[in-house]
């Protein structure tokens, strides 16, 4: 089984689901708590205690967990329980398994704690709802995003550089699905209404959209902008994303309009 020597107080874990659907509720074996620090975009305004963190495909967390002297402690994947049976047995929301050991020196060299307040870059702040310049709606289903599959001659949105926008993602069938959106960091504003959990509250790129739920997120497109090159979103389960769940966005200057897609033959 995969383990790691640990010689110091405090360990800092990057986890990253890289699996094509397998949703993971990060754990450890003795349920002791950690510190989330960090999200897909970088460290939040201050750290979360927690001794679970969901992980959908696509999604990063950096965790700090503190070791004492000689002990050893399993890293978990504890089973999930939000979709429906079918998707939990096939896609391995019914599994428990051992992920890495974390075995601890006898003799531990000391480690300044977790900061109350985290270094949060300036330039790196979240969008603010307020600054909405449109909102927009994504109904997510199986079979592609507001009842159309992927098109790769077809651009869906257009936004203009510099401005913040707020999009509501409804996921209304019996799946579970995510959100991912290339070019930028997102806030998560709300979910069904109420507000995100801690480990929501940072940048993100990447969101959980359970079966029967509703998610606002608040963008900002400060990227390159280009009317004929296009970004994407989309599920980033695997499966999903392969079957049509998918669209494209060009950013532009403004009283720009979006332009051809380049030719995609042989692709």
């Amino acid at each position: 089984d995969p383990y790691a020597e640990v010689g110091d107080e405090r360990v800092r874990l990057r986890l990253l689901n890289a699996s094509t659907a397998r949703i993971y509720t990060f754990g450890f074996d003795d349920d002791r708590a950690f510190d989330l620090v960090g999200t897909d975009g970088g460290l939040l305004a201050a750290p979360a205690s927690m001794n679970r963190v969901q992980l959908s495909p696509g999604e990063r967390a950096e965790v700090v967990v503190t070791m004492r002297p000689g002990e050893r402690t399993v890293l978990r994947s504890y089973p999930w329980r939000d979709g429906n049976g079918w998707e939990r047995r096939f896609d391995g929301g019914d599994d428990s398994f051992d992920v890495l050991q974390l075995r601890a020196a006898e003799r531990l060299r000391p480690s300044p704690g977790v900061s109350d307040r985290l270094a949060v870059d300036r330039g790196l702040e979240l969008p603010e709802a307020d600054d909405a310049v449109r909102s927009r709606h994504f109904e997510l289903r199986r079979s592609g995003i507001n009842g159309q599959p992927m098109a790769m001659d077809r651009i869906d949105e257009t936004v203009t550089r510099g401005t913040t926008e707020v999009w509501t993602l409804r996921n209304g069938g019996d799946m579970t699905h995510n959100f991912h959106v290339h070019d930028v960091q997102f806030r998560v504003l709300d979910v069904n209404g109420k507000r995100p959990e801690p480990a929501l509250r940072g940048r993100k790129d990447t969101v959980a959209v359970p079966m029967g739920s509703t998610v606002r997120i608040a963008l900002r497109f400060d990227g390159p902008s280009d009317p004929h090159v296009p970004y994407m979103y989309h599920c980033h389960l695997l499966s999903h994303e392969d079957d049509g769940m998918m669209g494209q966005f060009v950013v532009v200057e403004k009283g720009q309009r979006a332009g051809e897609v380049p030719d995609h033959a042989g692709h």
